[in-house]
């Protein structure tokens, strides 16, 4: 299995072009079964079902009112914000025979049992569990506190095709202030329940540790569990990302 790490990209719409250009590799067998791990730069992401709701168009312009662009991801769930202090991650394999029987909520306890075992690296103190009234709403998001007033620190989502699977989803290790005032905004435009309070960090949960440490420690923990070899990101898969990303993102 491959690791890959790359750099910060430039702008989100490259680095959604990056995931999706990977995606299509293992799906296409010219890549390995990969673990990706991406720093996030400044952006709210959607679903296709997001798109369709009343309030789309203005929960667009009032996340560009405050600097977020909007794009489009491949994955379920429900709309996300990301800024520097986060980062994503995919775990991405061919859907061959084992792997299509494979069932959603196996994926969905991989990926938690994967964060988890991250987490478990720096200390941190966290849970399966889904937060009223949370961002990205669903049962394997990881949380810490309880389910009513606690707060989400892992969303996670899944993308199934006949060709690839891809699980994974964002962390959050600071900024959440921000990123719960833009989502206030998004949520209220979109006419769906959204409580700030649930949007969480480690930061915010206690644990003295940067975007960095966190990408360093779910890196390991892809080589403890996957056996996962680091490698770089070559010209063409960056080249591909830089092509791509354009047509995810969404104009006011």
């Amino acid at each position: 299995m491959d690791l890959l790490v790359p750099r910060r990209f430039d702008d989100p719409t490259t680095a959604y072009g990056y995931v999706r250009a990977v995606f299509d590799q293992v799906a296409g067998g010219t890549r390995p079964a990969t673990v990706s791990i991406t720093p996030s730069a400044r952006h709210v992401g959607v679903t296709r079902r997001d798109t369709f709701r009343p309030g789309f168009r203005d929960a667009v312009r009032a996340a560009g009112e405050m600097g977020y662009p909007v794009l489009v991801r491949a994955a379920g769930g429900g709309a996300t914000a990301a800024d520097r202090g986060t980062f994503g991650f995919s775990i991405i394999r061919p859907a061959d025979g084992a792997e299509l029987g494979r069932g959603i909520r196996e994926r969905y306890d991989e990926a938690a049992d994967f964060v988890l075992g991250a987490f478990s690296r720096l200390g941190v103190l966290a849970e399966v569990g889904e937060v009223r009234d949370e961002f990205c709403p669903g049962d394997h998001s990881i949380r810490v506190g309880n389910k009513e007033g606690g707060m989400k620190v892992v969303g996670i989502a899944q993308r199934v095709t006949r060709r690839a699977t891809s699980v994974g989803g964002i962390v959050l290790v600071e900024g959440e202030r921000e990123l719960a005032r833009v989502l206030e905004r998004v949520y209220g435009a979109m006419r769906l329940p959204f409580r700030p309070g649930s949007v969480g960090s480690l930061r915010r949960a206690g644990y003295e540790v940067g975007a960095h440490d966190v990408i360093e420690a779910f890196a390991a923990e892809a080589e403890r569990v996957y056996g996962a070899v680091g490698v770089s990101l070559d010209e063409e898969t960056l080249g591909l990302a830089s092509r791509q990303g354009g047509q995810y993102l969404i104009v006011a």
